[in-house]
């Protein structure tokens, strides 16, 4: 288990204490500081190494379970076996998520703000885009993308969502 030391300055004695804090404290501490770990919302992480590389990344669109309990699922199921070469963890918190099936809408729909969420209409198969993703700027972009990424046939059912992005730098 890897620990972070956060050090304490007690200005009544002059001491300064160490404390060795358990990485999935430090990461519930962090997002604590930004938003309510108690709410019942989405969210997507992905861990980065040192040198920026991605290592994992997972996502829950839509829950009914506090945000805390996702996190610590996410930390016991994927964070934990990585956690030594870990050093940043980027977050998007779901904040709003609607279906959104209107290409008219669709077309002039600002993605730099908002990403998609696609469901085939038999609900077998989904991908999802986050806002703001590096080369996509229109929603042909973001379309063609997953049809090459995913081989995608079939109809699917659009959902459209903003995030709040919180860094946590371990």
């Amino acid at each position: 288990m890897k620990f972070s030391s956060i050090s304490i300055y007690n200005s009544t004695n002059k001491n300064l204490t160490f404390l060795n804090i358990p990485v999935i404290d430090q990461i519930k501490t962090q997002l604590a500081q930004s938003i309510n770990i108690q709410n019942k919302t989405g969210v997507f992480f992905s861990a980065f190494d040192e040198q920026g590389k991605l290592l994992a990344s997972n996502w829950v669109i839509k829950t009914d379970r506090p945000l805390e309990n996702i996190i610590e699922s996410f930390y016991n199921g994927i964070l934990k076996k990585i956690e030594w070469q870990t050093k940043s963890i980027i977050f998007d918190i779901v904040e709003e998520i609607r279906l959104q099936n209107d290409p008219n809408v669709l077309v002039k729909l600002p993605l730099d703000q908002y990403g998609l969420f696609l469901v085939e209409w038999d609900g077998q198969n989904s991908w999802v885009l986050l806002p703001n993703t590096q080369w996509i700027t229109k929603i042909q972009d973001a379309v063609w993308a997953i049809k090459k990424k995913y081989n995608l046939k079939n109809q699917v059912s659009v959902f459209v969502f903003k995030t709040k992005k919180i860094t946590v730098q371990l």
